[in-house]
C-alpha cells in the first residue's frame, strides 16, 4: 500500500510541476514573446504531420465536389453551346439589309415586327438514297413544326421541311435536284433560281442571263421572294461562271456555305405562320372597311328613296 502511495504522490507532483512549467511558458510567451521562434520551427516540422492527418477530409471534399458539378457542367456546356448556336445563326443577318429595312420601315411608317419564332433541332437521321438529298431532325408537329418551314444552321440556308409527323420531321436539303430557292447576288443584286445539282459540293444557278452581272466569289443570299425563305440568309459562293454561244444564259454554280454531310444541329423558322397573320389581318381590315362602305351605300339608296316617296305623296295631295 505504501509503495502504491508513493508512486500515487509522485505522478501527482509531476502533474503538478508539469502545469507550473506550461503556465510559466505560456505567461513568458505573452509578455516577452521569445518563443515565437521556437513555435515557427515546431509549426513547420509538424507541418507534413497535419496535412497527412487532414488528408482524408480533403480527399472527400474534392471528390464530392466535383461529382457535384459534373452534371451541372454538362447542363452549362449544353446550354452555353445552343445560345452560341443561335446567336451565330442570328448574326447571319447583314448589316446593310438590316440598315434598308430600318429605312424602309421609317418611310413607310411601320412599326417593327417581332421576332421570329425559331426551333432548336438536332439531325437524327440522313437518307441513305445518294439521289435523295434529305435529313430527318427530331422535331415535329407535337412542337409545332409545319410543312415549308426554311431551315438554316450558324453558316447559312440548309433546305426546308417537306414531312412532318408527331416527333420528328424530314428537311429538303438545297443541294437536292427537287429543291429550287430565290437568290440575290450580294453585290450586284442579281435574281436568280437555285436548284440541287444532286451533289453536295455545288448547286445550279439558273436562268441568269449572258450580260447579268455576276461574278466568281460572290455570295449569294436568299432574296425573299416566294415568302418562304427569309430574305438575307447566305446560300452559297459562285464557283464558276461561264459562257456558251449556243447557249443563251450563262453556266452559273455555287458552293453551298452548309457542308450537310457534317451538319448536327440546325433552326426552323415560324416566318410563314407571321406573314400568313399579316396577310389574315390585313384581308380582315379590308373586308370590313368593304363591309362599312356597302352598309353606307345601303342607307344613301334608302334615304333616297324615302325622299322620293315623300316627293309623290305630296304632289298627290296638292292634286
Amino acid at each position: 500500500m505504501k509503495n502504491s502511495d508513493q508512486s500515487h504522490s509522485y505522478v501527482h507532483f509531476r502533474f503538478g510541476i508539469v502545469i507550473i512549467l506550461s503556465l510559466a511558458v505560456m505567461a513568458l510567451d505573452v509578455r516577452s514573446k521569445l518563443l515565437n521562434d521556437i513555435r515557427f520551427y515546431l509549426e513547420s516540422a509538424l507541418y507534413p504531420v497535419l496535412v497527412f492527418a487532414d488528408s482524408p477530409h480533403a480527399v472527400g471534399r474534392v471528390v464530392s465536389s466535383q461529382l457535384k458539378t459534373h452534371s451541372e457542367l454538362i447542363k452549362e456546356n449544353e446550354q452555353l453551346s445552343t445560345e452560341n448556336f443561335m446567336q451565330r445563326a442570328d448574326s447571319l443577318k447583314l448589316k446593310d439589309l438590316e440598315a434598308e429595312n430600318k429605312a424602309l420601315r421609317q418611310l413607310l411608317n411601320s412599326p417593327i415586327r417581332t421576332k421570329n419564332k425559331r426551333l432548336f433541332a438536332e439531325v437524327i437521321d440522313v437518307d441513305p438514297d445518294p439521289y435523295l438529298h434529305r435529313v430527318t431532325v427530331n422535331r415535329g408537329a407535337s412542337d409545332g413544326v409545319h410543312e415549308g418551314m426554311p431551315v438554316i444552321t450558324d453558316k447559312g440556308l440548309v433546305g426546308q421541311v417537306i414531312n412532318v409527323n408527331y416527333a420528328f420531321s424530314r428537311v429538303l436539303l438545297l443541294t437536292d435536284p427537287n429543291c429550287s430557292i430565290p437568290v440575290v447576288d450580294e453585290r450586284s443584286n442579281v435574281r436568280a433560281i437555285s436548284s440541287g445539282s444532286g451533289s453536295h459540293d455545288d448547286i445550279i444557278i439558273n436562268n441568269v442571263p449572258r450580260s447579268a452581272d455576276i461574278k466568281k466569289g460572290d455570295l449569294l443570299l436568299t432574296s425573299g421572294i416566294g415568302g418562304v425563305y427569309p430574305r438575307g440568309y447566305p446560300v452559297a459562293i459562285v464557283s464558276k461562271v461561264g459562257f456558251s454561244d449556243s447557249q443563251p444564259f450563262a453556266e452559273v454554280k455555287a458552293k453551298p456555305l452548309v457542308d450537310t454531310d457534317k451538319m448536327r444541329f440546325v433552326l426552323m423558322y415560324w416566318t410563314s405562320l407571321e406573314n400568313s397573320e399579316d396577310i389574315k389581318s390585313l384581308a380582315k381590315e379590308q373586308t370590313d372597311s368593304k363591309v362599312i362602305l356597302h352598309q353606307r351605300k345601303i342607307k344613301d339608296l334608302i334615304k333616297t328613296l324615302s325622299v322620293k316617296d315623300r316627293v309623290l305623296d305630296n304632289s298627290e295631295g296638292q292634286q
